[in-house]
């Protein structure tokens, strides 16, 4: 059985730190040995491919051919370069010329592609080694009294194609973690248009966020980099937007995971990279 390799060059790292830190921090906890992928191209974000699909596609080729230089398979920190990597090996196996044109760019740098490589999610890969059960056992916080809204993300309908988009809810269900049913949650958070248009952008997740909290969430889960740049660290602007203070805390799925288990420093979590200050610990 092939290794795993952590791809944690997301987009905006200096606002979505907290996703990668937390999710080292988890594997570190549970003696997990899944290093980090190196030399690796940052994601652009799935929306470049109309900028430049050739420059997408060959930034994210290299990052798989990278994996197979490990001869191993891909964990993402989040479900947005998750999409990315997938769509570029969806690509191509579907385009030889394309494939052939990389191909021939990547051997310069003594690299070579692997298209039977597989791109998980962190909570798929989780469930695959550790299995819901495993998880469960080792909770020591429940959060039995609290209820989350889950966002799955602007692109979860092409995520969707690819993952279990259960495995979220499913890990969060064995920390006992109830999940509340909101109106907006298929709606998208307008990160992709925020250069173009910010009044519009803060108004959609502004009030994606004031559903969330007219239905009685104490924290909101993301699995997203754009998603928790929206809700995290642009919370104050959105609270501007709709005209209501929301104050809802923002967790990825292993800062969940990691207050679960017991862990209580702030800065092992990641919390203490947050905008919006939790007061759950």
């Amino acid at each position: 059985m092939k290794n795993y390799v952590l791809y944690d060059a997301i987009i905006n790292i200096n606002k979505t730190l907290p996703l990668v830190d937390s999710t080292k921090e988890l594997f570190k906890f549970l003696n997990l040995e899944v290093p980090v992928l190196k030399d690796t191209t940052r994601d652009l974000g799935c929306d470049s491919i109309v900028i430049d699909p050739v420059g997408f596609y060959e930034a994210n080729a290299k990052n798989l051919a990278l994996a197979s230089k490990e001869d191993s398979h891909i964990v993402c920190v989040e479900d947005s370069s998750f999409l990315s990597l997938n769509l570029t090996l969806e690509k191509l196996k579907k385009d030889e010329k394309l494939k052939q044109k990389l191909e021939a760019t990547l051997a310069k740098e003594d690299l070579e592609l692997d298209l039977n490589i597989k791109i998980l999610t962190l909570a798929e890969y989780l469930l695959e080694v550790l299995g819901k059960s495993k998880i469960q056992k080792k909770v020591i916080y429940s959060f039995e009294k609290f209820i989350a809204a889950l966002y799955l993300g602007s692109y979860q309908c092409q995520i969707h194609k690819y993952s279990n988009t259960n495995a979220y809810s499913d890990i969060l269900d064995a920390l006992h973690l109830k999940l509340v049913n909101y109106n907006l949650k298929n709606q998208v958070t307008g990160y992709d248009i925020y250069d173009l248009n910010e009044e519009l952008s803060l108004k959609m997740s502004g009030n994606l966020m004031l559903d969330m909290f007219d239905n009685a969430a104490d924290f909101v889960v993301v699995n997203d980099a754009r998603s928790f740049v929206m809700f995290d660290d642009l919370q104050k602007d959105l609270e501007k937007s709709v005209g209501i203070e929301i104050g809802l805390s923002v967790f990825g799925l292993a800062e969940v995971l990691l207050l679960a288990f017991g862990i209580t420093d702030k800065e092992k979590i990641g919390l203490n990279n947050h905008k919006i200050k939790t007061d759950i610990i």
